[in-house]
């Protein structure tokens, strides 16, 4: 049986962090991170509060926080609002956190799970690696092998040291073990300057019965096949033996068509056009006008890399890029989730690198007069695509 804090307090800790980001939560940085002031205000809401006694401490200094946010960016129940300094703020998704709020505690528990090992990506809290192989899974597995089966004690030197959380992603692993109950972990007041300072760890029969069938051996191909699909479930069939009340999961919105005319300032350095496009021409169609306005030859293959709302990043690429998710004439500008004043990179010629930035400047009522992509306005000489030697 699932409760708020048992076998951990992952539920009860990600619904004080909700409860957080309802009050209001400005955002710092390109991540949307948790802004430094409220740290401590935060931490100290949780179940165990951490208080590590640092001078400036930011998101990374708080484990538990991290591995919390990470899965409030998964679960798409907390999205970044606005962009910058003076706007950019996190905001709870109306359509995801009613779904939410109809979950008993094993179905938040379980849809949990699945955010943060088969959902989630480092990306979201500027981390690198995703997928089963270099993302949460995995690491998850490593740090949970680290620790004997009889668990580990920690000297009062090895306290001192960084150790098995020698990185802010193995730290928040370690943190979200403990969450859900999968490790124990015994801390001691942190001394002036360090943060969480760990004297034990040990493994629970709980955590070991769970993390076997997800990592190790035959049980775990399942559970490895299963990481494209985009809604959350993708492990019910196999866990609702253990979870028996496991019935209902989050499922994100459907992409919405927003039509228009879309105005892009496209800029190569100092070079910039401005393209208008409408809603229902494809990305493609925008890739080649944008190859056209710097007078490039277009004989090579491109990408556009569009942000998420979780935090990560779609690459959509050139349609002969033949294992891509997504291929640039299947996707209309319409459906692109970008806020007014965004940005999203288009990558022309993967040996050369050509990254432009295109911004999405405004978007205007539909208009008959502009059914094909258009350079309304032109700044600075384009860049030679290839030197005098080729």
């Amino acid at each position: 049986m699932i409760t708020g804090d048992c076998p951990g307090t992952i539920v009860a800790d990600f619904e004080t962090l909700i409860d957080f980001v309802a009050s209001g939560v400005r955002s710092t940085g390109k991540y949307h991170l948790l802004p430094m002031a409220r740290l401590n205000e935060l931490d100290e809401r949780m179940t165990t509060p951490l208080r590590p006694k640092l001078q400036r401490p930011q998101q990374r200094s708080f484990p538990h926080l991290n591995g919390l946010y990470l899965l409030l960016r998964a679960t798409q129940i907390g999205v970044p609002g606005g962009q910058g300094k003076t706007s950019g703020k996190l905001i709870l998704d109306p359509f995801m956190c009613e779904q939410w709020a109809q979950f008993n505690p094993t179905e938040k528990y379980c849809n949990l799970l699945e955010a943060w090992l088969r959902v989630s990506s480092w990306q979201s809290i500027g981390g690198h690696g995703s997928g089963w192989a270099s993302g949460p899974t995995m690491l998850a597995r490593d740090v949970w092998n680290d620790i004997p089966k009889e668990g580990r004690h920690f000297s009062k030197k090895q306290q001192g040291d960084k150790g098995i959380l020698n990185s802010e992603q193995r730290a928040a692993t370690l943190a979200l073990l403990e969450l859900f109950g999968f490790m124990t972990v015994e801390r001691v007041e942190p001394s002036e300057g360090r943060g969480w300072t760990i004297a034990k760890i040990d493994h629970t029969r709980f955590g070991d019965e769970v993390l076997t069938m997800i990592v190790v051996g035959y049980e775990a191909l399942y559970f490895s096949q299963k990481q494209s699909d985009l809604d959350f479930g993708a492990w019910q069939e196999a866990l609702q033996p253990i979870f028996p009340q496991w019935v209902n999961n989050l499922k994100f919105p459907e992409p919405e068509f927003r039509d228009g005319i879309y105005y892009f300032k496209v800029s190569l350095g100092k070079p910039w056009r401005r393209i208008a496009i409408a809603a229902d021409c494809s990305l493609d169609e925008l890739a080649q006008c944008i190859i056209s306005a710097f007078d490039f030859d277009g004989d090579h293959l491109y990408t556009f890399r569009i942000p998420q709302a979780d935090g990560t990043t779609l690459s959509v690429e050139h349609s002969y890029v033949r294992d891509a998710d997504l291929h640039t004439d299947e996707i209309a500008v319409g459906y692109l989730d970008l806020e007014i004043g965004q940005s999203m990179p288009f990558v022309y010629d993967f040996g050369a690198n050509w990254v432009f930035t295109v911004k999405l400047e405004q978007v205007k009522p539909p208009d008959p007069e502009i059914s094909l992509p258009i350079i309304v306005e032109s700044h600075g000489k384009a860049p030679a695509e290839y030197d005098d030697e080729w």
